[in-house]
């Protein structure tokens, strides 16, 4: 990745790069541009019912949803380049000598960082998930397909950054992972989960 930043290439470079040799973007950056899609979906219903007059009775929930979402796709769209940055350290330290006395403990600290990053946008999809679920059934009727879509693009980021944590977590070992495994596990058994 280097100085430059996924957000600010175009979509078209994104899949280019994406598709390409390079180790970064991975998994991990798709997981949070499907979270921060979503959330945009969702801002995007909660504009064009917020807009019209004829849903005033849903106005302040939907703007409520609106923030949160906002907020969110936000988060996820700066986890893209933080997710690449994760592993980027974690590759320089795997390239480390296996004889070198500081590879194994600097290993399990990216380990951690790199698995922390997709953590981060597993919970973060959930609390997309969340809301689109509730907006779903108070927003403008013409959008329930488009906020269907986010509600399964909220799960894929979820359960696709889950299994970025899940590779980490080996290189991470002892009570820190089994710590980190309870904590997706939870996350994922959420009932929402499964609308």
């Amino acid at each position: 990745m280097g100085e430059s930043s996924f957000l600010k290439t175009s979509l078209s470079d994104f899949v280019e790069r994406l598709a390409s040799a390079e180790a970064t973007p991975g998994g991990g950056a798709v997981a949070a541009l499907a979270g921060a899609l979503a959330a945009a979906l969702g801002s995007m219903a909660a504009e064009l019912t917020t807009s019209k007059a004829k849903y005033a009775e849903v106005h302040a929930p939907v703007a409520e949803i609106a923030g949160r979402l906002g907020r969110a796709r936000r988060m996820l769209a700066a986890l893209l380049d933080d997710d690449a940055a994760a592993y980027e350290a974690l590759s320089a330290v795997m390239k480390r000598p296996k004889d070198d006395p500081s590879r194994s403990a600097a290993l399990a600290e990216a380990a951690a960082a790199a698995a922390a990053v997709p953590l981060q946008i597993a919970t973060l999809a959930r609390k997309v998930r969340l809301d689109l679920a509730r907006l779903v059934t108070i927003a403008n009727p013409n959008l329930r397909s488009d906020v269907e879509v986010g509600l399964h693009m909220a799960r894929a980021a979820m359960h696709g950054a889950a299994i970025m944590v899940r590779v980490n977590l080996p290189m991470v070992g002892g009570e820190r992972a089994e710590q980190v495994e309870r904590e997706l596990n939870e996350l994922l058994a959420d009932p929402s989960e499964h609308h």
